[in-house]
């Protein structure tokens, strides 16, 4: 068509954009409410896994090391909140009599509740983009756990906002989980850094710069 332009300008967002009404850091008491409501003690030490169970987001990789964890980790709590499709993380949790601290939840959508009364938020995928999940524990104030790679490297400020491990590595992912359970101001310092860092992907900022996108492409026509 005569006079129409080939745009092949790439534009670069901070992803989606996440509610922060939503996700939201909570007070002691607010997340005490949250477990009771839910069924958790305020003395269990809670990590959820926000992902649909498959290889490459590689739940198992926690799942094998809960048998050396709990030793540290008496109030240990794994839930895993996702859609089920890999058998093994479940017939591993049943074969080591684990289902008292491995909990499958499956599709939810009060995501925001759990996420919102953790202590970490963990991801061992083997790949990622700029994972949701990921932004939405940060927006909540606590710290991530997180697998070394491109998609966690672009959010997770190593021993800053939280702890990026080897993927081939068990005792780097242990050893940040220990640690984080022993040090309760340092999920504090590191959720709270979490909080601030996760206001540049809010959905209102998301909205803003696709806006402008929109507007930039069509004033060029």
């Amino acid at each position: 068509m005569s006079g129409q332009k080939n745009h092949s300008d790439i534009f670069k967002i901070d992803g989606v954009g996440v509610n922060l009404e939503r996700f939201h850091p909570c007070t002691t008491k607010e997340k005490n409410e949250l477990r009771c409501e839910l069924g958790y003690s305020e003395n269990d030490f809670i990590i959820t896994v926000v992902a649909e169970l498959n290889k490459n987001k590689n739940q198992i990789m926690l799942i094998k090391a809960v048998p050396e964890l709990k030793t540290e980790i008496p109030e240990l709590k794994i839930l895993l909140i996702g859609k089920e499709t890999l058998p093994v993380v479940r017939e591993f949790v049943e074969k080591e009599e684990l289902s008292g601290i491995v909990q499958f939840l499956g599709y939810r959508r009060d995501v925001e509740k759990f996420t919102m009364m953790s202590d970490v938020a963990f991801s061992a995928s083997l790949r990622e983009g700029l994972p949701v999940n990921i932004i939405e524990a940060m927006a909540s104030g606590i710290p991530v756990v997180c697998s070394d790679n491109r998609g966690h490297r672009s959010l997770v400020k190593d021993k800053e906002t939280g702890f990026l491990f080897n993927p081939k590595s068990e005792r780097e992912m242990t050893d940040a989980i220990v640690l984080l359970y022993k040090n309760p101001a340092l999920r504090a310092e590191m959720g709270g850094r979490n909080s601030e860092e996760a206001k540049k992907y809010s959905v209102e900022i998301a909205v803003e710069k696709m806006a402008g996108i929109y507007k930039e492409c069509i004033s060029e026509k």
